[in-house]
Formats: C-alpha cells, sequence, structure tokens
C-alpha cells in the first residue's frame, strides 16, 4: 500500500460522508436546525493514537459564524465547510446524518496549537484568540476577589 503523497487529502477522503454522530442537527451557534442538502461549518479531530476522526460539532451556513478558537496539542483538527447528507439503512429502516463535500479552512496539526487557515477558503476571516489562557490559580483568585478583612468585594451603591 502506497502512502499519499498529501496526508491532508487523505484526511479529507476520510472525513468524507463522515457521521455527525446527531438525530436534530442544530447550529451549536445559533440553535437553528439543519436539514439535508443545508451547508454547514463542521469541527472534526482526531487524537493522537486514535484511528478515525469524529465530528465534535457542526454549525450552520458555510463559514457564518466565528471558527473554534482553542486548539490542542496531541489533536488533529480540522475546521470543514461542506452540506448534510443522509445515509439509509434500509435493513434497520434507520437513517443518519453526514458530512458530504468537505472542504478543510482551518487545520491545525498534532504536533501544535497553531492554527492554519487555507489563503483559497472563502472566508477572509482568522480564527481569533489561538492562545489558549491557563486559568488563574485559586489562591490567586481568592486574593483578587477579596478584601483584606476576609470580606468579599463589593461594588459601592453611591
Amino acid at each position: 500500500m502506497t502512502r499519499p503523497d498529501d496526508p491532508q487529502a487523505a484526511d479529507l477522503s476520510q472525513l468524507s460522508r463522515i457521521l455527525l454522530n446527531t438525530n436534530h442537527p442544530i447550529c451549536q451557534v445559533c440553535s437553528q436546525p439543519l436539514h439535508e442538502g443545508d451547508d454547514i461549518t463542521a469541527y472534526a479531530y482526531r487524537a493522537a493514537g486514535e484511528p478515525a476522526y469524529a465530528i465534535g460539532y457542526i454549525m450552520c451556513g458555510s463559514d457564518v459564524h466565528e471558527h473554534p478558537t482553542v486548539f490542542t496539542r496531541g489533536v488533529r483538527e480540522y475546521v470543514l465547510t461542506g452540506h448534510i447528507g443522509t445515509c439509509a439503512d434500509v435493513r434497520t429502516q434507520s437513517m443518519t446524518y453526514v458530512l458530504l463535500g468537505p472542504e478543510a479552512v482551518v487545520t491545525s496539526p498534532m504536533t501544535s496549537r497553531e492554527p492554519h487557515v487555507r489563503p483559497d477558503t472563502p472566508t477572509e476571516r482568522s480564527p481569533t484568540n489561538t492562545q489558549q489562557q491557563e486559568p488563574t490559580p485559586l489562591l490567586t483568585a481568592i486574593r483578587e476577589h477579596t478584601r483584606s478583612v476576609g470580606g468579599a468585594l463589593q461594588a459601592e451603591s453611591e
């Protein structure tokens, strides 16, 4: 078996017809119901050591909402545009929603948290706030939000 020259092309072939993992697709941003044939933007990921990608969430439209802003080292991540299709199983009388025609808008390799926005994407926007902030240590948060006499800070009413 030969390896493809373009690993992203191999990933996109794996992502074509991937299950959306929902029986009632809705936009994760605006809660608009989505239907077969609708354009969507999807976040797909594959952790190191995992054989297949999974869809984390979907958004309505073809790249109309803001992209994910935090990417994770050790996880191969994609923001994809495409449309919703269905796959029917006549034997079980069931139907599942799948992603059709995936196009990569943003990629994030396993070795980095930095996203790569493809220059030929339909959007001119870049992901914002790509640096994950470290959580504030609990002791620091307590010190910043309490008075020295032990009570919580309160805004003066007058």
